[in-house]
């Protein structure tokens, strides 16, 4: 259920961006978690306009909490971090501290971007056993973490995308770097609690290999609404066993 985390996170990007702008406002939105019919968790993600290093930033926060009622199926408390240049949408540090179903860790990366663009992450994962975990990485791609890869998403200009074009990025996960990649499904209207929003629609997928050949494994679909507020109103999230659901709260 560890995927709960990364879900959630990518979700949760959903606030403070205007479409086409470098701008961020200070807010607070809500999310619900649901198992078929039950409610399974709830996250808090507050966006805030501040200082990291002598520098501009704007600093995300996500919270996020199962109910007692699914604490049989799981258990989730984590708190994830990322500061990001508000100029850019690019990420310059981020701390991920969990404790799912008694798994109690910590995550931290640092990037630094040289002149030619080059992204250098400096990784670190903290186990409650005392053991550590260290890389460091460069990448021509872009790097992102569980919170700031959405600025990304959210900023995109789809004018000129076609249905099944790739978005490929890197994310930062467990002191490592994964290859990740977005799928533009096109447009979609979708319903939540009496209100309709027109959204763009896009597929998170993992690659792999099988047999030699390239494929695609599917995590989750987003939903994204088509405004400047571009807002992401569902996930439909996939595990290897079953299926759920995150809605935002309005």
């Amino acid at each position: 259920m560890k995927r709960w985390v990364t879900v959630l996170a990518l979700m949760l990007m959903a606030g403070g961006m205007a479409y086409g702008q470098q701008t961020w406002k200070n807010e607070t939105l809500k999310y619900s978690l649901h198992i078929g019919p039950i409610k399974a968790g709830e996250a808090r993600f507050i966006t805030r306009n501040t200082t990291f290093e002598g520098r501009k930033v704007v600093r995300m926060d996500l919270i996020a909490r199962t109910t007692s009622a699914a604490e049989k199926i799981f258990s989730m408390n984590d708190t994830l971090t990322t500061y990001l240049e508000a100029d850019n949408v690019r990420p310059v540090y981020f701390r991920k501290s969990c404790n799912e179903g008694g798994d109690v860790y910590t995550e931290t990366a640092r990037y630094t971007y040289a002149q030619d663009g080059v992204c250098r992450a400096q990784m670190r994962k903290n186990y409650m056993d005392g053991r550590v975990k260290e890389r460091t990485e460069s990448s021509r791609t872009a790097v992102y973490d569980m919170v700031s890869v959405m600025g990304y998403a959210r900023a995109m200009n789809t004018s000129g995308m076609k249905e099944g074009q790739h978005i490929d990025f890197r994310l930062v996960d467990a002191a490592e770097i994964l290859d990740e990649c977005l799928i533009y499904q096109g447009k979609e209207t979708v319903k939540l609690s009496g209100k309709k929003y027109n959204c763009l629609v896009f597929k998170l997928v993992e690659p792999y290999m099988e047999k030699g050949k390239n494929k695609f494994r599917d995590i989750l679909t987003i939903y994204i609404t088509d405004d400047n507020a571009r807002k992401i109103v569902q996930m439909d999230i996939k595990f290897k066993v079953g299926s759920a659901k995150a809605k935002i709260v309005e």
